[in-house]
């Protein structure tokens, strides 16, 4: 069997700096350094993926990455919690987001409707260290211009009953 890969955007610390420099529209060309700080960072989020600080989800036992994140910066984090991709569209569309946490499947709708910003990876200092395999990938990169992180991935695993489909499935 063929598996899928997915890969999903994760808002990182040099980009939720550079959400918090901007004032929120989406820009034609990606920024060319990190701008000053307006203080506020408001992000739509798979679950436990914004963790901690003054307005993260609270999760027991997980790491508190955004009270770090807010100390080193003066940036608050405001999370909007969000069960699927097509929600999470909706909410950026709104324009009252500054990242998303989009899954691949999201993220070209967000590209062609304008609502999110190209990236500069020049100035995210650990670009260099996310696996070459997921950089410039189709669902994050439109003509070689990246609009986001990718952080992993994840196969869309096919399941099947042997006793009702006899012949094994190949892709």
């Amino acid at each position: 069997m063929r598996k899928r890969e997915l890969a999903a955007l994760v808002v990182t610390a040099t980009l939720a700096l550079a959400a918090c420099g901007g004032g929120g529209a989406a820009k034609a060309t990606p920024p060319a350094s990190l701008g000053a700080g307006e203080g506020a960072l408001n992000l739509v989020a798979w679950t436990n993926y914004v963790v901690g600080g003054t307005g993260g989800e609270t999760v027991a036992g997980a790491p508190d990455w955004v009270t770090p994140f807010e100390t080193a910066t003066g940036c608050k984090v405001k999370v909007k919690v969000s069960g699927g991709s097509s929600d999470m569209v909706e909410l950026m569309k709104t324009g009252e987001y500054d990242g998303v946490s989009a899954s691949g499947d999201a993220t070209l709708r967000l590209i062609a409707g304008g609502d999110v910003s190209p990236v500069n990876t020049d100035i995210i200092p650990n670009y260099k260290d996310v696996y070459a395999g997921l950089k410039n990938q189709s669902y994050n990169t439109v003509n070689g211009q990246a609009y986001g992180v990718p952080h992993g991935r994840g196969a869309n695993v096919l399941m099947y009953n042997p006793a009702v489909v006899t012949t094994p499935p190949d892709s």
